[in-house]
């Protein structure tokens, strides 16, 4: 059986405010967006991030499904390469974005990164490429 990467998709509360971060503020160009309900797919290269409503999973799944949303778990991180860490939190914190951690230099693993939140609260990296090893 073969298993190919569709996409990652974040259950949000707030879609609006989640979209707009994405798309507005990250720069994520916009795929589709549905007119029936709260769900959008977003694009930068070969990745696809899809953003639902949390309330559409009971909708279309039922009650039985067991999902639990609320509980804050960071063992997951979206990752985006930015050109200058610095710049972009710069640029995020003029956007009233929470950054978890300043950039870092992880000089064994020859990047450097930040963390932030979305307006969920989810994780995301900021990884700057420059200074990747063996990076162009």
């Amino acid at each position: 059986m073969k298993f190919n990467f569709a996409n990652i998709r974040l259950y949000v509360d707030d879609y609006e405010t989640c979209l707009h971060f994405y798309r507005d503020i990250l720069g994520i160009e916009v795929a589709f967006v549905s007119g029936v309900d709260r769900y959008a797919e977003l694009t930068k290269g070969a990745t696809k991030l899809t953003i639902m409503c949390r309330g559409k999973v009971k909708e279309y799944f039922g009650t039985q499904t067991p999902v639990n949303f609320g509980v804050q778990n960071d063992a997951i991180a979206l990752s985006f390469s930015v050109k200058d860490v610095d710049e972009a939190c710069t640029y995020l914190i003029s956007k009233g974005v929470v950054i978890v951690s300043s950039p870092w230099n992880f000089g064994d693993w020859g990047v450097k990164l930040a963390l932030v939140r979305d307006p969920e609260g989810n994780l995301v990296e900021l990884i700057q490429e420059s200074q990747m090893v063996g990076a162009e």
